[in-house]
This record gives structure tokens, C-alpha cells and sequence, in this order.
């Protein structure tokens, strides 16, 4: 029997609830998802580029985002529509109740043979003001090929895939993917890869998943704001079903030697503040530590760092080592 698998035919740029569904699973179902490379300069030599660029743009001519002196549009008003980010599908899981938290295993991804990584003149790491800075336009389109990113004739990085946007659908807004929040999204964190659970809360009925934004390897910041390396690719996983927790909020993740929380926020400080929270509140209902004792515990072995600085809100993931969790 086939597994079942949400492709790139249909792209969605934004998660709702009434996104149509493209496809359903069991609770506890293994199925892939394809995911589809953003835009970006890989578009311009690419033999189906006029093709990609009509799907990936909703039109064939997008509006450009530079003008003629090469300074940019400012970021409030439309660059071109839709936003980047897509998400291949709206998958729903059987018997997905808003009650219910979802446990996203992460098995394989496979990633693709091309990947990419620009920065436009400016972003949440390095703004320009009144035009680019003095860093100007960059971009380098890249090979992937046997665990590693083709860098440069000299340089060779090593294959880190992550997913950067998942999210399922909130109860009532519809969110563009370049969003995280609640309810996931684009988060842009390292660590939702293969062999890590991620914890999102179902919102509405079969939690309606959206997966995309695939990357090759990401420092933390997301400095560029494309990537990392932007790739596409092949990501495996099966999704499991519990009761939400009463403390349930932020997305949760537990991998071989960790468990943390991913929060998202504007300023910087409050993601941080809303992680440390919920790590909290986690380390109290589920592993019997009193909030005071939990929160010194931290002060003592917490590891947190920002992994996106780039996007509308930042994301802050707060973690705890296995190690000092009650067996």
C-alpha cells in the first residue's frame, strides 16, 4: 500500500480554517509531505521558472520589491502577492478535537538538489533605514549534494535540514505564513527536525497542518531572512493525539536529550519571558517541580536563544537538558 503523501499541486500561503483539505491520515498514520522551494533568485535560470514564478507569485508579473536606485519598498507595503513560505497542503487528522494536542514525530527529510540564500538589502538583523546597507544585495544559489551544501569551490557546509513553517489552523484568524504564534507557523527553530516531537494545540476540528519552508541549514537569527539555505524536500512523519495540558499554550518540543518551549513575541524579551513561562509551567504539571524550584533549576542550566529575528514576531526557544528531569 502507498503512503499518503500531500504534494505541491496546491500551495497555500497563509493558514486557515478554511483552507480546503488535500489530504487526510489517521492519528498515528505515517505519511510525506513535499514541500515546495520558496521564491527567489534559483527562479531566474530555472527551465519551468516562468511556471514556478506564476504559482509562487499568483501572477506573471510581480510587483518588484526594488526600486530603480535599489532601495526597497518599505516593509508595510506589498512586496507581491501571495507572501513566500507555502505550505504544501492543509492536511487533516482524524479525530483532532480542540481539546487535543497534536505530537508531530519528525521522521526523514530528504532534502532536494538545489538550495538558495539571499539577503535584500537590509532585515530585522541588519536594517537599512533609508536604503540598504552598506552590505548590498546577496544571493548565492547552491547544490546539495550527498550531506552537503556546496558552498563555494573551497567551502562545503554540512547538511542541518529543519522545518521552518508548520503550524495548524487557529480557531478564528487567518494568518499569512511569514506569522508564528500559538499556533505555530513560522517559527524557524533548528531543532524541528527529524527525530524531535513537536507539540502544537489543535484549534479546530482535524487541526488542519501546514508544512513548508523547508531549510538545508539555518544559523540562529535568520540574519538574511531567506534561510539559511532555502531548500524543498521530502519530510515524513505521523501524528499522535493526547489531552491539551491545563498549561498548554506555546508550542512544546522533546527530542533525544531535551524538552522545550518555542514562544513568539515582539519585543525580543517577551518571546524569551513567554518561553521561560512555559518551560515552567511544563516542568510543574508534568515533572512535579514547584514553580519557585523550577524556576531556579533554570537559572541554573537553561538554555535559550533566539533562532529568528527576522520575521513579524521573534521566536526564543527555551530548553532543559533531560539529565535534570526526575526519571
Amino acid at each position: 500500500m502507498l503512503m499518503k503523501k500531500a504534494t505541491t499541486d496546491v500551495l497555500y500561503f497563509e493558514t486557515g480554517r478554511d483552507n480546503p483539505v488535500t489530504l487526510r491520515v489517521q492519528a498515528g498514520e505515517e505519511f510525506e509531505v513535499q514541500t515546495q522551494l520558496n521564491r527567489g533568485p534559483w527562479l531566474e535560470n530555472h527551465q519551468d521558472g516562468q511556471a514556478l514564478k506564476a504559482k509562487l507569485y499568483d501572477y506573471q508579473d510581480p510587483t518588484p520589491s526594488m526600486f530603480s536606485n535599489g532601495w526597497s519598498l518599505p516593509w508595510y507595503l506589498p512586496q507581491s502577492l501571495p507572501t513566500g513560505n507555502p505550505s504544501s497542503g492543509c492536511v487533516y487528522i482524524e479525530g483532532a478535537k480542540p481539546e487535543n494536542v497534536m505530537h508531530i514525530h519528525l521522521d526523514q527529510i530528504t532534502l532536494d538538489p538545489l538550495g538558495f540564500t539571499n539577503f535584500k538589502g537590509n532585515s530585522g538583523a541588519a536594517p537599512g533605514w533609508f536604503g540598504p546597507t552598506s552590505l548590498g544585495l546577496q544571493n548565492r544559489i547552491v547544490e546539495i549534494r550527498e550531506g552537503l551544501i556546496l558552498w563555494s569551490d573551497k567551502l562545503s557546509l554540512p547538511v542541518r535540514p529543519m522545518i521552518g513553517t508548520i503550524g495548524a489552523a487557529p480557531a478564528r484568524e487567518r494568518i499569512a505564513h511569514s506569522w508564528a504564534g500559538y499556533w505555530g507557523g513560522n517559527m524557524d527553530v533548528q531543532e524541528i527536525t527529524s527525530g524531535a516531537t513537536l507539540i502544537l494545540g489543535v484549534n479546530v476540528a482535524g487541526g488542519l497542518l501546514h508544512i513548508g519552508d523547508v531549510h538545508a541549514i539555518q544559523g540562529d537569527g535568520e540574519i538574511c531572512s531567506a534561510g539559511g539555505v532555502e531548500a524543498s524536500g521530502l519530510v515524513r512523519m505521523n501524528v499522535e493525539l493526547s489531552a491539551r495540558p491545563k498549561t498548554f499554550f506555546w508550542p512544546r518540543l522533546i527530542n533525544d536529550t531535551h524538552i522545550g518551549v518555542i514562544a513568539m513575541a515582539r519585543p525580543l524579551e517577551d518571546a524569551f519571558r513567554y518561553a521561560i513561562e512555559g518551560l515552567v509551567l511544563w516542568l510543574e504539571e508534568d515533572y512535579h517541580f514547584s514553580r519557585g524550584e523550577a524556576f531556579l533549576l533554570l537559572g541554573q542550566v537553561l538554555e535559550a536563544r533566539c533562532t529568528a529575528i527576522v520575521n513579524p514576531t521573534f521566536t526564543y526557544i527555551a530548553k532543559i537538558a533531560k539529565e535534570f528531569l526526575p526519571s
